[in-house]
C-alpha cells in the first residue's frame, strides 16, 4: 500500500503525540503517583507505536513499544515512576523526535534503536543510568531551538469561507473583464488577465487543501455492513474500489448519510435470504461493491450489489396504489420506472422493517445527491442485482460554465458536459435530429423548454452536450441544445437554491454576473430528459 499520500497526516499526530508525551513526563517527575498522567502517557505511546507501524516505519514503532511496555508496568503498579526512569523516558522522548525529523526530511530509518531499549530496561531494573550513545545520527539530545510543525490544524469552516472569498473575488473578476471588453489600453487588459490567473491559482490551493480521500468516508462501511448483516440474518462482502479519489469535503460531509442508506437497502431488500441465494444458484455470501471513479470533473460513485433486483412490475403496482395515472405509467421507459423508488412513501418492499421498507429514504437520497449539483440513476436487472449511480461534482461553489441566450436572457452550462459548439443559419430547419459528423443527433429548444421566445437571428447556435442514455450503465449519447447565441467561458460562483425557487424544475443553482444580474446554472439531465419525453 502507498503510505506517502497519508505523510503529512502522520507527522501532524504524532507532533501533538509527543508534545503530550513532553507535558506527561515532565508532570509525573513533579507528581510521580499522578495516575491520571501515566494513563495519558500510555495513550500517547500506544498511538504512535501503531501510527508508525502502520505507516511501515519500523524504529519508531519499536521504540515508542519498548516505553508502552514501561508505561504498563507502572500503570499497574509493577513498578514506580523513578528519576531514573523519567530521564531514560525523556532520552527516548529526543530519540523519537529525531526519528520523526528523518521522516519528514525522507531520510532513511537505517537505525539501530536498541542502546535506547537498553536503557529504558536499565531504569525500570533500577540499575545505574548509563546515557545510551547516539547510532546512526539519531540524537539524544534536545532540540536547541523551538520548532514548529509544518502542518498546521485548521477548522473545515476557515476553508468554507476563504472559497466563498474567492468566489466573491470570481464576481468582481467577472465585472473587470465586462469593463475590458469596453477598453482599448493593454495595460487594464494585461492587469485583468494576470488577475485572473492569481484568483484561479487561489481557488485551486484552496480547493487542493480541501480535497480529502473517500477512503475517508468509507473506511466506516466494514462495520455499517457487519451490524447490518447480523440484524438481517446475512453474510454479505464489501469491496471498495477506487477509494482514493479525492472529492471535495463538503461534498464527502454531504454524502454519509445517503450512501448509508443506499447500503441499507441494499443489505436489507436486495441480497437475498442464503437459501434463496442458493435457489438461484448464488454463493451464500453476497457481494456489494462500491466503485469510485472520475469522468471530466464529476466523479462517479456506484453502488452495485448482486441481490435480486428491483421488480418494476411491483414498482407500477406501488405507484398505482400511490395514485399515478395508468397512461403514465404505459409510456413510461425502464429507467423511468426504475426512477419511480424515488417517489416520496413508494418502497418496492413487501414488509417494513427496523432497517428499511418505509418508502421513507431514496426521495431524500435523491434530493441530497441533486442539491449537491449532483445526479442519481438507477440500473437493476432481476435476479442480478441493482447498481445505483451517482454522479457529482468534484467540487463545490465554482463551477467552469458557458454563457448562453436564450430571447433576452442569459443562462450558464457547465462545461463538463459539452463537446462542441456550432453556428447554423437560422434558414436552416432544425428539427428532430441533426447530423453532425455523420451521426444523428436528436435536437431540443431551449427556447421551447423553457417557455420562452426566441430572438429573431441570422444565425442559431447549437450546444452538443453528452446525455446518459436508456441502454445500459454508463452509455453516452449526444445531443444538440439550440440556443440564440453563446458568450465567454466564465468561472461561475454557483449559490444553491432556498426554498421554494428550489422546487423550480430545469435549475440547479444560482450566480450573481459582474454588472449583478442574478443568472441560473441549468440543470441539462433534467432538461433534456423532458424535452425528449415530450419531443420538445
Amino acid at each position: 500500500m502507498d503510505t506517502s499520500k497519508y505523510k503529512a497526516l502522520y507527522l501532524q499526530e504524532t507532533g501533538e503525540h509527543l508534545k503530550g508525551v513532553e507535558k506527561g513526563l515532565l508532570t509525573l517527575e513533579k507528581d510521580p503517583v499522578d495516575a491520571a498522567s501515566v494513563d495519558a502517557l500510555f495513550r500517547h505511546y500506544h498511538s504512535i507505536k501503531g501510527m508508525s507501524a502502520s505507516m511501515g516505519y519500523d524504529p519508531l514503532a519499536k521504540l515508542a513499544h519498548a516505553q508502552e511496555d514501561l508505561l504498563d508496568k507502572i500503570r499497574q503498579k509493577k513498578i514506580p515512576f523513578s528519576a531514573d526512569i523519567a530521564g531514560a523516558l525523556l532520552k527516548c522522548l529526543d530519540a523519537l523526535r529525531n526519528l520523526v525529523a528523518r521522516v519528514e526530511e525522507d531520510i532513511p530509518l537505517d537505525v539501530d534503536i536498541s542502546p535506547f531499549v537498553e536503557a529504558l530496561k536499565a531504569a525500570a531494573e533500577g540499575s545505574p543510568s548509563s546515557a545510551p550513545k547516539p547510532v546512526a545520527a539519531v540524537e539524544e539530545t534536545a532540540p536547541e531551538g523551538l520548532k514548529l510543525s509544518h502542518v498546521m490544524k485548521v477548522e473545515g469552516s476557515v476553508f468554507d469561507d476563504l472559497l466563498a472569498t474567492v468566489g466573491d473575488l470570481f464576481m468582481v473578476l467577472s465585472a473587470f473583464r465586462a469593463l475590458s471588453h469596453e477598453s482599448r489600453s493593454v495595460a487594464v487588459k494585461d492587469g485583468i488577465y494576470s488577475l485572473g490567473k492569481t484568483v484561479n491559482t487561489l481557488h485551486g490551493s484552496i480547493l487542493s487543501a480541501r480535497m480529502l480521500p473517500i477512503a475517508d468516508l468509507t473506511e466506516g462501511l466494514p462495520r455499517v455492513i457487519r451490524d447490518l448483516c447480523k440484524a438481517c440474518g446475512k453474510d454479505v462482502e464489501l469491496k471498495l474500489e477506487g477509494a482514493d479519489l479525492r472529492l471535495d469535503r463538503a461534498i464527502l460531509e454531504s454524502l454519509g448519510s445517503p450512501l448509508v442508506h443506499i447500503i441499507r437497502n441494499a443489505v436489507d431488500h436486495g441480497i437475498e435470504e442464503p437459501v434463496e441465494r442458493a435457489r438461484s444458484g448464488k454463493g451464500a455470501k453476497g457481494s456489494i461493491t462500491v466503485r469510485a471513479y472520475s469522468k471530466k470533473d464529476r466523479a462517479v460513485i456506484e453502488v452495485s450489489d448482486d441481490g435480486r433486483g428491483i421488480n418494476t412490475e411491483k414498482l407500477k403496482e406501488k405507484a398505482r396504489a400511490k395514485g399515478v395515472p395508468e397512461a403514465r405509467l404505459k409510456t413510461m421507459t425502464e429507467k423511468e420506472v426504475l426512477m419511480l423508488i424515488c417517489v416520496p412513501g413508494l418502497s418496492s418492499s413487501d414488509k417494513v422493517t427496523d432497517i428499511s421498507g418505509r418508502g421513507v429514504g431514496m426521495d431524500v437520497v435523491k434530493e441530497a445527491i441533486e442539491g449537491l449539483g449532483g445526479a442519481l440513476e438507477i440500473e437493476s436487472v432481476p435476479g442480478q442485482g441493482t447498481n445505483i449511480i451517482l454522479e457529482l461534482p468534484l467540487t463545490t461553489s465554482i463551477t467552469k460554465t458557458l454563457i448562453v441566450t436564450v430571447g433576452s436572457e442569459q443562462f450558464l452550462l457547465p462545461i463538463s458536459r459539452i463537446v462542441k459548439v456550432l453556428e447554423v443559419r437560422s434558414t436552416e430547419t432544425l428539427k428532430g435530429v441533426y447530423q453532425i459528423e455523420g451521426a444523428d443527433v436528436p435536437l431540443i429548444h431551449l427556447a421551447a423548454a423553457l417557455c420562452m421566445k426566441h430572438a429573431e437571428r441570422p444565425f442559431s447556435t447549437i450546444i452538443v452536450v453528452e446525455h446518459r442514455g436508456e441502454s445500459g450503465v454508463g452509455a453516452i449519447n449526444l445531443v444538440g441544445v439550440i440556443v440564440d447565441d453563446f458568450g465567454d467561458e466564465i468561472d461561475a460562483y454557483i449559490k444553491p437554491l432556498l426554498p421554494p425557487i428550489s422546487k423550480l424544475g430545469g435549475v440547479s443553482g444560482i450566480t450573481i454576473m459582474g454588472d449583478g444580474r442574478p443568472v441560473f446554472l441549468l440543470d441539462l439531465p433534467h432538461i433534456i430528459s423532458k424535452c425528449l419525453r415530450q419531443g420538445i
